[in-house]
C-alpha cells in the first residue's frame, strides 16, 4: 500500500499535472483546467525533499511540453533535414530542457515552504513568477497565457504585464491546495482566492470600458494584412508565388480603401533589398499602396531578416532589422565555429542581428515592429514601445513566417502569446503571417480579426493610432523581481537566524 502511495506521488500526480497544464493552455484551450492543473503537483511535493521535489516538478514540466511541443518533430525533419529517429530526440531534449523550469519550480516550492510554513495560496504565485521571470527558455512561454479566453481577468496585464496573470492562476490553484488538505481551515484560502479574483474582474470590466472609450476617440488609418499562403517549401518551389499573391492582396486592399499595407516575413523573396537603396516600385509590381513589407536585406557581407516601410511611389523609408534568431531556422548554434553544419542543414539561413528597436515610422505615425517570434519576448517588446525621441509607437506590428511548424498548435500558441502584448502596451497588434495565422487583436486583448492558418485572404479594420502608457511600461516586470526579491529576504532572514 505505502509502496503505491509512493510511485503515485512520484509520478502520476505529476504525470496528472502536465497533462492538465497542457490541455488548459492555448491549442487544446481547456481554460477552466488552469485553475486546478498545479493542484496534483502539489499534492504529490506532500513531505517530499528539495531533490525529490525537483525530479516531480521537472517530470511535470517534461508532460507539459510533450503536449504541447510536437510542432519541433516537425521543424527538425523539415528544415533542419533531421531524420526522424534524431528529430524526435530533439523534441524529447526540447521538453526536458524546457520542463526543468517546473522542476525548478518545485525545489523552490519546498524550500520556501520550509523556510516560512506560509500557505500555497501565497507560495506557489511568488515561486511561479520567480522562476517564470528568471528561468531561460528556448521558446518563452507563460502559464498564465491560458487566461486569454478570460477578456475581464488578463486586463491585469497593464499593470504588470503576463506574470501578472500567471500570478492569478497560481493563486486559485494554490487556495485549492490549501482548503484540499485542510478542509476544516478551508475559508481563508479560499475567500483570499475569491478576492483576488474578484478584483481583478472588476478592475478588468472598468478597463475595458475605459479602454474601449479611447479606441473609439483615436485618429483612425485604414490598415490591411495580406497572407498569401504560402510556406517556406513552396517558395523553394516556387519563389515568385508568394510576391504574386501579395500584389494582388494588395490591390484588393486598395480597392478596399487601404492606405498601408502589412506583408508577412520576408514576403518579397524575389531579390535582396540594399541597405543604399531609397526606391524600390518593384516590390508594390505597380500597386500604388504604401506596405510595411518583409524583405531580406544586405549590406555587404551582412544579412538581416528586415521590415521596411515603402511610400505609395515606391520610396523606401525606415527599416527594422530582426535582433531575436530563430534557431535552425535562421543561424545554427555553434554554426560560426562550425560552418559544415550550414552544408549539412541547406534550409537554415546565417544572418545578421539587428541593433535597435526604434519603431517604422510612416506619415505622422509610429509602429513598433517585432519578425517572427520576437512577440513573445516581452522585453524586446517594451524595448521597441520605448519613447524613441517621438514619443510612443502608436500600434504594433508583427511579419511571421509560422509554415515551419507543421500541423500542431503553434500557430494558434504564437498568436496567443503575442496577443498579451496588445493589453500590456494598450495597443492594437497587426500580425501578418505567410500561412496564417494573421489577425488584427485591439488593446484589450480582443481578436478582432483573423485569417485562418493554410488559407490566403485578406483582412482590413480601421485602425486607432492610440497614446499614452501603462503602469507595466513604465515599471517593467516588476513581478518578477518582487518575487525573486522575497526569495532573498527569506534566505537572508533565515541566514541571521542559523
Amino acid at each position: 500500500m505505502y509502496h503505491a502511495r509512493l510511485v503515485l506521488r512520484r509520478a502520476l500526480w505529476p504525470t496528472l499535472s502536465g497533462v492538465l497544464y497542457f490541455l488548459s493552455w492555448i491549442g487544446f484551450g481547456i481554460w477552466p483546467l488552469a485553475f486546478v492543473c498545479f493542484v496534483p503537483l502539489l499534492w504529490s511535493l506532500k513531505d517530499a525533499t528539495g531533490k525529490q521535489a525537483v525530479k516531480r516538478g521537472w517530470w511535470m514540466g517534461f508532460v507539459t511540453h510533450l503536449g504541447g511541443y510536437p510542432w519541433i518533430i516537425h521543424m527538425l525533419k523539415v528544415f533542419a533535414f533531421a531524420p526522424w529517429p534524431l528529430a524526435f530526440g530533439g523534441y524529447l531534449l526540447v521538453c526536458a530542457a524546457q520542463g526543468l523550469l517546473f522542476g525548478v519550480l518545485g525545489g523552490a516550492l519546498v524550500w520556501l515552504r520550509a523556510k516560512t510554513q506560509w500557505p500555497f495560496v501565497a507560495l506557489l504565485p511568488v515561486a511561479l513568477v520567480a522562476c517564470e521571470f528568471a528561468f531561460p527558455l528556448l521558446f518563452q512561454s507563460y502559464t498564465g497565457v491560458a487566461l486569454m479566453p478570460l477578456l475581464p481577468l488578463v486586463q491585469i496585464a497593464d499593470l504588470g504585464g503576463v506574470m501578472l496573470l500567471s500570478a492569478l492562476q497560481a493563486v486559485i490553484n494554490g487556495a485549492l491546495y490549501d482548503a484540499l488538505v485542510a478542509p476544516r481551515q478551508a475559508l481563508k484560502p479560499l475567500t483570499a482566492a475569491l478576492g483576488v479574483l474578484a478584483a481583478c474582474s472588476a478592475y478588468g470590466l472598468w478597463r475595458i470600458v475605459k479602454v474601449d472609450e479611447a479606441q473609439r476617440s483615436a485618429p483612425r488609418v485604414t490598415i490591411g494584412l495580406a497572407q498569401p499562403d504560402v510556406g517556406e517549401i513552396a517558395l523553394h518551389q516556387n519563389p515568385y508565388a508568394s510576391v504574386r499573391a501579395l500584389r494582388d492582396e494588395s490591390a484588393e486592399l486598395l480597392a478596399r480603401g487601404a492606405e498601408l499595407v502589412v506583408w508577412p516575413e520576408v514576403g518579397f523573396n524575389t531579390r535582396v533589398v540594399r541597405a543604399q537603396e531609397k526606391f524600390a516600385p518593384d516590390i508594390q509590381g505597380g500597386v500604388p499602396v504604401s506596405l510595411i513589407a518583409g524583405v531580406e536585406r544586405v549590406d555587404r557581407r551582412d544579412v538581416w531578416n528586415s521590415a521596411i516601410v515603402v511610400d505609395e511611389q515606391g520610396r523606401i523609408g525606415d527599416h527594422y532589422d530582426k535582433i531575436q534568431l530563430l534557431a535552425f531556422g535562421e543561424y545554427i548554434p555553434f554554426g560560426d565555429w562550425f560552418p559544415v553544419l550550414y552544408e549539412w542543414s541547406p534550409m537554415a539561413s546565417h544572418l545578421s542581428r539587428g541593433t535597435t528597436t526604434a519603431p517604422l515610422r510612416w506619415r505622422s505615425y509610429r509602429f513598433a515592429t517585432f519578425i517572427c517570434y520576437e512577440d513573445i519576448l516581452p522585453g524586446i517588446v517594451r524595448d521597441t514601445m520605448k519613447d524613441h525621441g517621438e514619443g510612443r509607437a502608436h500600434a504594433m506590428v508583427n511579419l511571421t513566417n509560422d509554415s515551419w511548424y507543421g500541423e500542431g498548435h503553434e500557430q494558434e500558441e504564437h498568436l496567443m502569446l503575442a496577443a498579451v502584448r496588445s493589453v500590456e502596451h494598450r495597443r492594437w497588434l497587426l500580425r501578418a503571417t505567410s500561412t496564417g495565422i494573421s489577425a488584427f487583436v485591439d488593446a484589450t486583448g480582443r481578436m478582432v480579426q483573423r485569417i485562418e492558418r493554410d488559407t490566403r485572404g485578406v483582412a482590413v479594420q480601421q485602425v486607432p493610432m492610440m497614446q499614452g502608457t501603462t503602469p507595466y511600461e513604465l515599471l517593467g516586470p516588476w513581478p518578477g523581481w518582487l518575487s525573486l526579491a522575497v526569495f532573498a529576504v527569506v534566505a537572508i532572514r533565515n541566514r541571521k537566524r542559523a
